[in-house]
């Protein structure tokens, strides 16, 4: 896949000389922040510019948060959390509050930016070109560009790219990027993506089990003093993972918090919303002009062509997701399929505790189940047959 996507890249780079870039220059020569301050005026493009920029400036001020504190976080699959991160020789310690803060802030960005775009419906036209090879994450905060901030090798690891996989200077000097309307309501539905998964995070707040798992750490240190172990342990050399696995485990098993869970499925339902709306702006473009996201008859700007069934295959999985969101449709479990099965919406709206022993028992969640028709996985298996080994990469992408 990484070959692929760098030869994609190469092949579509196109000349930023036709280009009205000053956005883009803005962002690569002083950085998202000072591209958001220097932002006025109520023009579509502009108000685009600032949604998109907010949306990115979420993202850096995680990796920001987590830098700071040399959270090196990589090895859960979340958003943000996976994204990689250098290390730093002069951190400040780590604090229990720090993942709620860290989602709750990400929450209150999402929010910003899909208020910078709320006015962006779809009847008013625009295009505002962006280079993305310009754009950066101000890691370290230092106001500099430096090695491995650039988007392509921080977001290397949601297309599933391990860090130092991407050289930089296999990437093209520039690709322009045209976003239009279209594209107004993808990103408003990558914000209720993003938001709904803050939202199931802070749900769950691990601040009080991080505290206690840490301060066990603590006392259990100081009981063991400074003597060497009396014996080996194949545990010994992994108590950092360890240590994690208490953390999740402890938090997850509780009741979380029915507002957030709830916001969260709203945030979900308001994502498929968003996505069909911008299959239905996007397919009635004409244009071919350096797409984000192309119709059928359009070529992406990353020199990729979507299968022609893509939206009609791509729009039926968000169907399916939407109605187990709805409770129309149930989830299976091996105890009660196929007549009947468990209804994720009023599990998210009156979540119970979870506790996977008695989830997968079943017991844990009796008060869920219900005869109706089950949801099926035959649409995602088709579209992950559509796109054969590239699966996830085109899932992020399609959001």
């Amino acid at each position: 896949m990484l070959r692929k996507l760098i030869t994609a890249l190469v092949l579509a780079a196109s000349p930023a000389a036709a280009q009205d870039l000053a956005i883009s220059n803005s962002i690569a020569e002083n950085g998202l922040a000072a591209t958001e301050a220097s932002l006025t005026g109520d023009a579509p493009e502009t108000a685009f510019a600032r949604g998109a920029v907010r949306f990115l400036i979420g993202i850096e001020k995680t990796l920001q948060l987590r830098y700071r504190h040399n959270a090196h976080l990589e090895h859960f699959d979340i958003p943000v959390l996976r994204l990689p991160l250098p290390d730093n020789p002069d951190a400040q310690p780590f604090y229990p509050g720090m993942i709620t803060e860290l989602f709750g802030g990400l929450e209150a960005d999402m929010n910003a930016a899909r208020a910078a775009l709320a006015d962006l419906d779809g009847s008013t036209d625009f295009g505002l070109a962006i280079d993305i090879t310009g754009l950066w994450f101000d890691v370290n905060a230092n106001a500099t560009r430096d090695a491995g901030e650039g988007v392509f090798e921080v977001a290397g690891a949601t297309l599933g790219l391990r860090p130092g996989e991407i050289d930089p200077s296999a990437l093209p000097d520039s690709l322009i990027v045209r976003f239009d309307t279209a594209d107004a309501a993808w990103l408003r539905a990558y914000t209720h993506l993003i938001s709904g998964i803050a939202e199931l995070v802070v749900a769950f707040d691990p601040t009080d089990v991080i505290t206690e798992v840490l301060g066990s750490v603590a006392a259990m240190n100081d009981l063991r003093g400074q003597r060497p172990p009396a014996r080996r342990s194949f545990l010994r050399g992994e108590e950092q993972m360890i240590d994690m696995f208490a953390m999740v485990y402890g938090a997850l098993n509780r009741r979380p918090d029915p507002d957030h869970t709830n916001a969260a499925r709203n945030h979900l339902l308001a994502m498929i919303a968003e996505n069909r709306a911008f299959w239905q702006l996007v397919t009635q473009e004409t244009d071919n002009a350096q797409e984000w996201l192309p119709n059928a008859s359009q070529t992406s700007a990353f020199g990729f062509e979507l299968p022609p069934e893509t939206r009609k295959v791509w729009l039926a999985v968000l169907a399916d997701a939407e109605a187990v969101l709805t409770g129309d449709k149930l989830v299976g479990h091996w105890r009660i399929e196929p007549g009947a099965g468990i209804n994720v919406a009023r599990l998210l709206q009156d979540p119970p505790v979870f506790d996977i022993v008695t989830w997968v028992h079943g017991y844990g969640l009796l008060d869920y189940m219900e005869r109706g028709p089950l949801a099926d996985e035959s649409n995602l298996m088709q579209f992950e047959r559509m796109f054969s080994g590239d699966a996830a990469l085109f899932m992020v992408w399609l959001n």
